[in-house]
């Protein structure tokens, strides 16, 4: 049995491992992003979706997860395999402000969705908007145009606001204010 003979000095040099990135595109990096918020046609509100996208402090990219079951053969051994793919909703954290219009952007998403004074629920396609995740190199001076073209690009379809977190106020804390948005969705692509 032949070996594959000795493992070179060149195969673990960082000179090769930055060579082989470099060729990815380099690192990505986590503070490189947008987000445009596409609302429903229908959703009435004094706040512009473009005035507080600049606010996001944090957004998640969507995960997705197989629903499994075992599978058993004979009664001999179990296989596990999937059966359908659960879509988590993704987390939007904002900067709060003292004009709190990003907070009031989301309570008017939610009183279209359903009216605290009738409580009739709004019918899904009349609630339901776009969210876009946009990542960006370090070389782009700016989002968008030709010297900002997103490297990623993770599109949110049929998305609603599933929970608005509370925010926690105090005597003892001089923290700045932030609260997060859980977007629920149908489905999601990417480019």
């Amino acid at each position: 049995m032949a070996s594959a003979g000795p493992v070179g000095r060149a195969d673990f040099a960082i000179t090769d491992f930055m060579a082989k990135l470099d060729g990815l595109g380099g690192y990505a990096k986590r503070n490189r992003f947008t987000v445009q918020i596409i609302t429903p046609d229908t959703l009435v509100t004094e706040v512009p979706a473009s005035q507080i996208e600049f606010l996001i402090k944090a957004i998640s990219f969507p995960s997705r997860t197989f629903g499994s079951t075992t599978y058993r053969s004979g009664g001999k051994f179990g296989l596990e395999v999937p059966y359908e793919v659960t879509e988590e909703p993704v987390a939007i954290t904002f900067l709060g402000t003292n004009d709190w219009k990003a907070r009031k952007f989301w309570y008017d998403w939610h009183e279209h969705i359903q009216s605290n004074s009738s409580y009739n629920m709004q019918y899904y396609k009349k609630f339901i908007g776009t969210i876009t995740i946009s990542v960006y190199s370090e070389e782009a001076e700016a989002a968008g145009g030709t010297d900002g073209t997103a490297t990623h690009k993770v599109t949110l379809h049929e998305c609603w606001p599933k929970t608005i977190s509370a925010i926690e106020l105090g005597w003892e804390s001089g923290e700045l204010v932030d609260f997060t948005v859980d977007v629920a969705y149908s489905w999601w692509t990417q480019e």
